[in-house]
């Protein structure tokens, strides 16, 4: 955890390993306030937006499989 964030390290067999953001939002807050925080957290080791994946990790094993 960093503050309010949740930081998962991820390894998925076949398709690599992943850190996931998880910000928790008090009831009145906004999504957008937990994706700059997150943006926030991205920055300092320098994770760029470009390597955001938007599917679940079933989603990347099923389109992985299908070009196999």
């Amino acid at each position: 955890m960093i503050g309010r964030t949740r930081i998962h390290l991820d390894r998925v067999k076949g398709i690599g390993d992943f850190i996931e953001l998880e910000v928790v939002l008090e009831d009145d807050e906004s999504p957008e306030s937990g994706i700059a925080e997150a943006r926030r957290l991205m920055a300092d080791p320098g994770i760029a937006s470009s390597s955001l994946v938007a599917s679940a990790y079933i989603g990347l094993i099923n389109a992985k499989t299908d070009k196999g």
